[in-house]
């Protein structure tokens, strides 16, 4: 496990709080654990020097406009039922692979320190929609627990909505921070999710993540401690040897009961042209590639097809669970299930019942 203090001293340089934010918790708890950094005071982004511009400044401000939406999805690509709340944008992390590295702007992390609004809007959205399955989580621009220990920012969600038996609040992280929320009372439908890659992979490519091994372990302790769990195998990597990689990863899994897995996702790796111009010395580019209506180039249909047949049969054998595909078209779903995502009795909750609000 990992000691919080001795990594957010080596993570983090400066932090900058916009006026006005001062008296939100998540603010009054970083102050007390960050006791050797000054809080600078700004009235907003723009009066952050140049030289702070970095991913080792943290900006922590309330947050404006709409926080509560539905996963951008992938033009021409199925999206699963997915609404996302910005907690924290920007991630320290250093993936190699990280495609947000194409469009988001790392410089400095924001932190958003008053959650309730969001909550409520979730809470309003469960209401209006009694008879879906609302799945909601944190990790779309950025790592749902890699700051959150010194914020406490994902309490405020697993409390305001135990209560809501259609609302599942997902928290999706490659570290095993997950101590701080253990103890947490009631934890309603909460899930705790974790991406996950072979260790030969994960070393390389994903910078200062925890261990594979050790977000295992957390994934356990989430369990004996009374949430659900998710695992998200995405990217997949091919090379060569990839199923003497990814198979006994699955198979590390074998100790989770069915019933303690949320859901499973599957997803290959695939690139933008602007992340493929940051990544270019990386090896896993030399496979074959091809451009997709989103404007991403990922494996050729045959193989990534092929791919998620094994990878799938191999997590339902071990797990009792039937993955889903992470941003993949319709075709790949023939080509892999045989129907589409609504049509397969096991995922029903993860997509819309309404073939028409899938993205096609």
């Amino acid at each position: 496990m990992t000691n919080w203090k001795t990594f957010y001293n080596r993570i983090i340089r400066q932090v900058y709080l916009e006026r006005g934010a001062e008296g939100f918790d998540a603010v009054g708890i970083a102050r007390r654990e960050l006791q050797n950094i000054d809080f600078r005071i700004v009235s907003d982004e723009s009066e952050i020097p140049e030289e702070h511009l970095k991913g080792t400044t943290l900006y922590l401000r309330r947050h404006r406009g709409h926080q509560v939406g539905r996963c951008p999805g992938s033009h021409g690509h199925l999206c699963c039922n997915y609404h996302t709340i910005d907690l924290y944008a920007g991630c320290a992390l250093g993936c190699s692979y990280c495609i947000m590295r194409s469009y988001l702007n790392f410089s400095p992390v924001t932190v958003y320190v008053d959650p309730e609004p969001a909550v409520q809007l979730v809470r309003e959205l469960a209401l209006q929609k009694k008879g879906e399955t609302l799945r909601i989580g944190t990790g779309e621009v950025g790592d749902s627990l890699l700051y959150d220990p010194l914020f406490q920012l994902s309490e405020p969600f697993i409390r305001g909505l135990s209560d809501l038996d259609n609302v599942h609040f997902e928290m999706k992280s490659k570290t095993d921070f997950v101590d701080h929320l253990l103890d947490i009372e009631p934890k309603g439908n909460a899930v705790i999710g974790f991406s996950l890659n072979p260790p030969e992979i994960a070393d390389l490519e994903e910078g200062i993540a925890s261990a594979v091994q050790a977000r295992i372990a957390a994934a356990k302790r989430v369990v004996e401690a009374g949430y659900r769990t998710s695992f998200h195998f995405d990217p997949v990597f091919r090379q060569a040897n990839w199923r003497e990689l990814y198979f006994p990863l699955i198979d590390s899994l074998a100790g989770f009961r069915k019933e303690a897995i949320a859901w499973i996702s599957v997803g290959t790796f695939r690139y933008t042209p602007p992340l493929k111009d940051k990544i270019a010395d990386r090896p896993y580019l030399y496979e074959e590639f091809v451009p997709s209506a989103d404007g991403k180039h990922r494996y050729i249909q045959r193989v990534r097809a092929q791919m998620y047949r094994e990878l799938i049969e191999r997590l339902r054998a071990v797990t009792g669970v039937t993955a889903y595909l992470c941003m993949e078209s319709a075709a790949i779903w023939k080509r892999v299930y045989g129907r589409m995502p609504d049509e397969v009795e096991e995922l029903k909750g993860v997509f819309d019942d309404d073939p028409a609000r899938l993205k096609g």
